[in-house]
């Protein structure tokens, strides 16, 4: 489906480097996940199928659901109800892991210890999957003007907006860099053309593109990016790339570049600025880009047993660009970890690596999608290719989806 390289030659990275296997522990390990999203999820799963009963795995998430983030686009549009993309993460003890709703207030990285209000819980080993904090409200104005597309809430009141929508001009805004699921902002274009055209208001309607990107998916190979555009300018959807956000303007209803440009909107949906959580900016973890650095091959961080996957990590591939911020990343990174740890535990040799291969469905609208993937770790750029839109894309991401929600739980 799509070209891969074998040959990739590891990315560079600031972590420390791949340790030798310490002789196996002694009583039972405790291992604490902050976080209940696809990484956190997957490496508890994984860890429970590889360790004792005597072996203590605790999942730790301040809200009681797990969100299918990637059915956000579709209850944008209608096509999911809520319940349908939520599962409570209390399910997970019938698995023999623990869950606790809370949140976690600070990471004692020097005595091991994580502290949620008044309680603390001791870890041996801790993974961090916390993923990437939106922060719609560090702009001024984002409440009264936009939508944010990477909310629950948000693609509800999205939904509400584009059924009242009569015509005007739809603003599809990345506000900066980076933020995950490249293709998110790409795919509300697509779905807002294929709505309203369904809803018979598209002829008198724009819909308008805004991101500091040089392209689509920029991290990939140009031509994808070009294929892209060029599926954007076929459905008649203006994109404007190199729009540097600094404003917004609820009084006239516009957003303003860096430059000086204003631009009126009558619908504004928009991708908020992105943060590590606060109880990581505040643990020492985090690397000069403001995200956890960390092996790429084996995910762990500058601190013995404390390893970090997903959104919340930065990863520098050959090209000087970093690894998308995408749950396929997340989930990989989580089988990884998973065994890493548990060989740990029990003695074993290691040899597992992260090796960067991922992909993702991009929906196009109309019942039909496109597929891209490939190696990310290659050197010198990435190996990505996309493959022709269709149906069948669309069903299978629809399959997806239900696998998902009921192999894990």
């Amino acid at each position: 489906m799509f070209e891969e390289r074998s040959d990739a030659a590891p990315p560079t990275s600031s972590a420390a480097p791949t340790r030798a296997q310490p002789p196996r522990r002694r009583g039972p390990a405790t291992i604490v996940i902050l976080g209940g999203g696809v990484g956190g999820v997957v490496a508890a799963d994984r860890l429970r199928k590889r360790l004792g009963a005597e072996h203590r795995i605790v999942v730790i998430d301040r809200s009681p659901d797990h969100l299918f983030q990637a059915s956000l686009l579709w209850l944008m549009v209608g096509d999911r109800r809520v319940d349908q993309i939520q599962r409570p993460l209390d399910s997970l003890s019938r698995k023999g892991i623990e869950f606790i709703q809370d949140e976690v207030h600070e990471i004692d990285l020097e005595r091991g210890l994580v502290r949620m209000g008044e309680e603390s819980l001791h870890f041996d080993y801790l993974i961090v999957a916390l993923g990437a904090k939106t922060v719609p409200e560090s702009i001024s104005g984002f409440s009264e003007m936009a939508h944010d597309l990477y909310s629950l809430q948000g693609c509800r009141d999205i939904h509400g907006a584009l059924n009242q929508f009569s015509g005007g001009k739809v603003g599809v805004l990345v506000t900066s860099m980076p933020f995950k699921c490249p293709a998110a902002p790409y795919e509300a274009a697509f779905l807002v053309e294929s709505f309203l055209r369904k809803r018979g208001v598209r002829d008198r309607s724009e819909i308008h593109l805004y991101t500091p990107e040089h392209q689509p998916m920029p991290v990939a190979e140009a031509t994808l990016g070009q294929a892209l555009s060029d599926m954007l300018r076929e459905r008649g959807i203006h994109d404007h790339p190199l729009f540097t956000f600094e404003a917004m303007r609820p009084e006239t209803s516009e957003i303003v570049a860096a430059d000086g440009r204003a631009e009126r909107v009558d619908l504004l949906i928009a991708v908020p600025p992105h943060r590590a959580p606060d109880v990581v900016r505040s643990s020492g973890l985090l690397g000069l880009s403001g995200w956890i650095h960390v092996d790429p091959h084996t995910l762990r961080t500058d601190h013995e047993g404390v390893f970090a996957i997903g959104d919340v990590t930065a990863i520098k591939l050959p090209n000087g660009k970093s690894l998308p911020k995408a749950g396929v990343f997340a989930h990989n990174e989580a089988e990884v970890v998973a065994r890493q740890i548990s060989d740990e535990i029990l003695g074993r040799s290691s040899h597992v690596a992260h090796q960067g291969k991922g992909h993702c469905w991009i929906e196009i609208g109309g019942g039909r999608a496109g597929f891209a993937g490939g190696n990310f770790y290659a050197d010198p750029e990435p190996r990505v290719r996309m493959v022709r839109p269709g149906r069948h894309w669309h069903w299978a991401k629809v399959a997806f989806e239900k696998w998902w929600l009921r192999r894990w739980f």
